[in-house]
């Protein structure tokens, strides 16, 4: 039997730990979305939040608000529009500028995925034995990545330290 190189590694593995997480969740997301018969994808509940508080919201502004690439986010959302979920526009005022909104399919599915960001809450807490000290933990590693990358950070240290 072999043992878990990425859990053996530690710390000093995190992204890949992270990494292997989320696609595990993921990837038991859309096994349950398929169970339910529903067309979405895992991510798509953020943007479908944003846009639902905010119609006429832009590319631009959901990027920032989610901290992802603008390619990102206009790859979420044309599946989405193909999916019928979203619908998009051209701003009135700045034609360069795409815009979004519910469609009737994703207002009449708003209960159910409401529903399961409820429930999906309640199942993070329990995986989390309701310790959501990580969360913090979280945030001062965005804050540190912030005014560093990881790659920054060990490029300067090689600089310091060369072989």
């Amino acid at each position: 039997m072999h043992k878990d190189l990425v859990r053996q590694l530690g710390y000093a593995n995190l992204d890949t730990r992270l990494k292997r997480i989320s696609d595990h969740m993921s990837h038991s997301l859309r096994a349950m979305y398929r169970n339910l018969q529903m067309d979405t994808e895992p991510n798509w509940y953020l943007v479908l939040f944003i846009v639902r508080e905010q119609p006429n919201v832009s590319v631009m502004e959901i990027a920032e608000r989610l901290k992802f690439t603008h390619q990102s986010v206009m790859t979420i959302t044309n599946k989405m529009i193909d999916k019928g979920y979203l619908k998009s526009e051209k701003d009135k005022i700045d034609k360069r500028k795409t815009i979004f909104k519910l469609t009737e399919k994703a207002e009449n599915n708003l209960p159910l995925f409401t529903k399961i960001w409820e429930i999906g809450k309640k199942v993070m807490l329990e995986l989390l034995d309701q310790n959501i000290e990580i969360m913090e933990h979280l945030e001062r590693l965005e804050a540190n990545l912030h005014k560093a990358s990881f790659g920054e950070r060990i490029a300067e240290e090689l600089k310091k330290n060369p072989l």
